[in-house]
């Protein structure tokens, strides 16, 4: 068969190469180990230079010989070592420095490959490479890092789950709340009995129910079982629980503003863990009322940004204005306590001088009626046209019973405090007495609503989209608290709660001079 290469017979074919002569007779003493060896018939010159080979002398019989090196002990050729020396270096420049480049692996490596006689078995270390290339690559820097990153969120859940069971007992226990001081004269709090539970809070339609709220000291012992201790501090008080367990909550409650707080909060610096006011900023809200959506029964207000409809300027009805052209008064307004800081006294006095005819219910007035009495709220809806919500102090977010009095009627309150009204109540459903720029002019205004009834009835178009809800409680909110997540396993307190309650909340001059 004639050799692809020289074209001579050869005596012995046991390997035909594409790429350079391929006779390797039986008899050849050759024992070149060039990857283009060839036998004692001649290749021709071109081919050899080309390979990098350097043809060897003639041979004894005429031949031009093996294309070998002249190292007679058969070692591996200076083109098989630089063609590996150029794949080392290619694979060096992609920093992978591994053992097996070592020279001695290099030199094993490739005597291997030119003394094989099958290209499998260099199709086999080839795909060794490949493996090792997509595990160092590959897999190191793109698939272990995720897969590290899964495992890490699956043993955290599997802990979690683990803590769950274990405190099983602790999540779905009831909480026991402590009203450690009275309300003013109320030792209740102004609940139904000394102790509620769970059945409670399910009437207030709390989210969180499995509470239990009691006055009474002897409800628990020792007092360091109880999860929370409710302070009034709108009073003052002494004498605090002796021991205190870490995991108790000690809470700050009030609705009364700055000017009316009685305790010293100066000397409770890291004594409170939470807040229970009217402000909004309070770790546990603690308003007079709260004004729901009557299409979706969300509640909507009190809010930092509440989300309102607004119908006032097209709303008409005939009925209602058939109603308030029956009152007979101009305002009215309810108060107890006289000679308040925000001056309240005298913008009364001020609207009674500028033609604004007031009269005043309680300790402040000339008139009387006794607070529930239904005669008296009964005279919102038919008397008189305003009430005056005119609150004893100029302070952020306080806002009290007196504008939800008014809103529960046919009646436009007028307010006057220190609060952003708009997260309280719906607009167009109040006046406020610091959007005008004098007292006449806002007297020129009520009388115009007075003159004007299909005016005066567009401050209800609210009522139909909104309501006061009768059912919430600020123990839902602190029931809730208990029971969540943050509570559990986060606990705070407060340094400075008495910079926190006084600084930059209240002020003592109103927009409206007067």
């Amino acid at each position: 068969m004639p050799c692809r290469t020289c074209g001579k017979d050869c005596k012995c074919l046991r390997m035909m190469s594409k790429r350079s002569c391929g006779c390797r007779p039986c008899d050849s003493d050759c024992t070149c180990s060039c990857n283009t060896s060839s036998s004692n018939r001649t290749m021709p010159e071109e081919k050899v230079m080309k390979d990098g080979c350097a043809p060897r002398s003639p041979a004894a019989d005429g031949s031009a010989g093996c294309c070998c090196s002249n190292n007679s002990g058969g070692g591996p050729s200076p083109c098989a070592i630089n063609g590996f020396r150029q794949f080392a270096f290619v694979i060096q420049r992609r920093h992978l420095v591994l053992s097996i480049f070592s020279p001695s692996c290099l030199l094993a490596w490739c005597a291997l490959m030119t003394r094989t006689r099958n290209k499998i078995a260099l199709v086999g270390v080839v795909g060794v490479l490949l493996c090792l290339i997509f595990y160092l690559v590959i897999y190191e820097q793109c698939f272990k890092p995720t897969v590290s990153s899964y495992q890490i969120l699956d043993d955290h859940n599997r802990a979690r789950s683990r803590y769950l069971e274990e405190h099983d007992n602790e999540v779905s226990r009831p909480r026991y709340i402590l009203l450690y001081t009275s309300f003013f004269e109320e030792a209740h709090w102004g609940l139904p009995s000394a102790t509620v539970g769970p059945d409670y809070f399910k009437a207030k339609r709390c989210s969180a129910t499995n509470c239990v709220l009691t006055s009474d000291h002897g409800l628990v012992k020792p007092i360091t079982e109880y999860d929370a201790l409710v302070y009034h501090v709108a009073s003052p008080w002494n004498h605090p629980p002796s021991i205190r367990e870490a995991r108790q909550i000690y809470i700050a409650a009030i609705q009364e503003s700055p000017a009316h707080t009685k305790h010293r909060l100066s000397l409770d610096a890291n004594f409170f863990n939470w807040t229970m006011t009217y402000r909004l900023d309070s770790d546990i809200l603690f308003n007079y009322r709260s004004i729901v959506d009557l299409e979706s029964g969300e509640v909507v207000s009190p809010a930092l940004k509440p989300i309102w409809r607004y119908g006032f300027n097209e709303y008409e009805n005939a009925s209602l204005i058939e109603l308030v052209s029956q009152k007979r008064s101009m305002a009215a307004q309810f108060v107890s306590h006289c000679g308040a800081i925000s001056k309240r006294d005298e913008l009364v006095r001020s609207l009674q001088s500028a033609g604004l005819a007031i009269d005043v219910y309680g300790a402040c007035g000339k008139h009387k009626c006794s607070r529930n009495n239904p005669e008296c709220e009964k005279m919102l809806d038919t008397v008189y046209w305003f009430y005056l919500s005119f609150e004893n102090s100029l302070c952020v977010d306080y806002v009290t019973e007196k504008l939800f009095n008014a809103l529960e009627h046919y009646i436009v309150p007028v307010v006057y405090g220190g609060a952003d009204y708009l997260r309280f109540a719906p607009p167009g459903s109040y006046i406020d007495v610091q959007d005008y720029a004098s007292v006449s002019d806002l007297v020129a205004h009520l009388l115009f609503l007075v003159d004007n009834p299909q005016e005066y009835v567009k401050y209800f178009w609210w009522k139909e989209h909104y309501a006061l809800d009768h059912f919430s409680s600020p123990y839902c909110g602190l029931c809730e608290k208990l029971h969540s997540v943050s509570t559990r396993e986060a606990v705070q307190y407060y340094r400075d709660i008495h910079s926190w309650w006084y600084d930059d909340v209240c002020t003592a001059e109103s927009k409206l001079q007067f």
